[in-house]
């Protein structure tokens, strides 16, 4: 089944309503509306927090509403444009958090750890193809943050947005890699712990042919026993050492 991909409704309408607080909102004649967009955006997210990406479709957010579907057409048009407001709802970070006495790393470690946040949170997210995203005022405070950590660096705008980029592919992959969930219906037929059970005969034979020297002198019990948020930061905290002579040269003088 192919990824859910935000971009894929009319680019028009979705911009439109994540940026309606810039359009002019004609007034309606008739009886007040039943429910909000923004009501319509969390149930929606709600419902894939409880089913997965693949529940998502009008007719079942609408019965989680009490609402007929018809209904959720005179605010919303499709699922394309709705989960392009899902997607910028999850970016939301609220009030821009207090910068004073922050450093560059403080607050990319903060975007890192807030981007994190909201895959365990939401891990149906990670299924989203967000190759063609759709930008909203949410997603651009996102963006908006992530930049304050260059503020007194001499750093070109392509070299903060490289630094970002690798940072949020280091959370991401890590993240898809730990939290993202078995897919439903086509998903494996065993429970995971049956599912190591039945490799481990014919990697005890593997590792006794002698084909894997360097695996068979691994004694360590622990040497996998590594979660989901430590692997993150052990690729996060190398890369900013690494990256922490380069802000520093560039340093803006007082």
């Amino acid at each position: 089944m192919a990824s859910p991909q935000t971009g894929a409704g009319d680019p028009k309408r979705s911009l439109e309503l994540l940026w309606r607080e810039f359009e002019p909102q004609p007034s309606r004649p008739g009886p007040k509306p039943k429910l909000t967009l923004d009501q319509i955006v969390e149930a929606a997210v709600a419902l894939a927090d409880r089913d997965g990406i693949e529940a998502i479709n009008m007719r079942g957010v609408a019965a989680d509403l009490g609402v007929g579907t018809m209904t959720l057409y005179r605010y919303v048009p499709g699922k394309g444009e709705l989960l392009d407001l899902m997607v910028d709802l999850l970016s939301r970070m609220g009030e821009e958090p207090d910068l004073s006495g922050l450093d560059w790393r403080a607050r990319i470690e903060l975007l890192a750890e807030s981007t994190w946040e909201v895959f365990t949170e939401h891990p149906w997210l990670l299924e989203v193809n967000q190759r063609r995203p759709v930008l909203g005022p949410d997603s651009l405070a996102g963006y908006n943050f992530a930049l304050s950590a260059f503020e007194g660096h001499d750093v070109s705008t392509r070299e903060a947005n490289l630094v970002v980029t690798a940072v949020m592919n280091m959370v991401t992959g890590t993240a898809r890699q730990y939290l993202i969930r078995d897919s439903t219906g086509e998903g494996p037929a065993v429970p995971e712990a049956e599912w190591w059970q039945a490799q481990e005969p014919y990697l005890i034979k593997a590792i006794q042919s002698g084909r894997y020297e360097r695996i068979a002198r691994i004694t360590d019990d622990q040497a996998w026993d590594i979660d989901a948020h430590e692997a993150m930061r052990y690729a996060l905290d190398l890369f900013l050492d690494g990256l922490a002579p380069r802000m520093e040269a560039s340093r803006k003088k007082d």
